[in-house]
């Protein structure tokens, strides 16, 4: 078990660009994630510096984790700092904080325990483990509604649980929130600074070579 605080934390990323079509690409990417993941997180950007400002649950480590996967993919190199993302010295495995627990994030990401917990759970209503593992990876992916259903099905079966309990409150916590949250401000607080932005859309502009 870890310390589980409710602080705001922030996490960073810095952007090792190499052409200014890379920084197009990164605010593409962000807006897109924006529109498919809920958060109450505030994104701030000074330079190629990113920085993403919220708690665990409420979106900003889904969207964090999902930008840094798509941007693998389109081959734009950054580094990351995250407090909730720590190196298991014993496994060499990258460890997750979800809630008050550590999880190891290759399990989280594996589609194969997706799918399996999935069927678990369809053939057995009364999988715990199932339905506990389903609440957590849909958690991880930022997939809310999915995991409080997960989660609900497991307090069912264990309403003793504390990590189910502490899970539910979170989430429907930050749900509640989102509900009562003008769309205006949640889109002000995610929004990229407009110098980032006038950036990556100066199409007439020459392209920028960074170092």
């Amino acid at each position: 078990m870890v310390q589980n605080s409710d602080k705001l934390q922030s996490c960073q990323i810095n952007f090792h660009l190499r052409h200014a079509g890379e920084l197009k690409t990164i605010t593409l990417q962000l807006e897109m994630l924006r529109g498919n993941i809920p958060t109450l997180a505030t994104i701030k950007v000074e330079g190629h510096v990113m920085t993403i400002l919220g708690r665990g649950y409420d979106g900003r480590c889904a969207l964090c984790r999902s930008l840094r996967r798509k941007l693998k993919v389109e081959d734009i190199h950054f580094t990351c700092c995250c407090p909730l993302e720590i190196e298991d010295n014993n496994s060499k495995r990258r460890a997750i904080i979800i809630g008050s627990v550590l999880f190891h994030q290759d399990y989280l990401e594996d589609n194969k325990n997706y799918f399996l917990y999935h069927c678990r759970a369809r053939n057995n209503p009364r999988d715990l483990e199932a339905h506990l593992a389903l609440g957590v990876i849909n958690e991880y992916h930022g997939r809310f509604s999915m995991a409080v259903a997960n989660y609900w099905s497991a307090y069912e079966l264990a309403p003793e649980d504390n990590f189910i309990v502490e899970r539910l409150g979170e989430i429907l916590g930050f749900l509640q929130q989102l509900l009562s949250t003008p769309k205006t401000l949640t889109k002000e607080n995610n929004e990229p600074h407009p110098e980032f932005h006038q950036q990556a859309c100066a199409s007439t502009a020459p392209m920028a070579i960074y170092s």
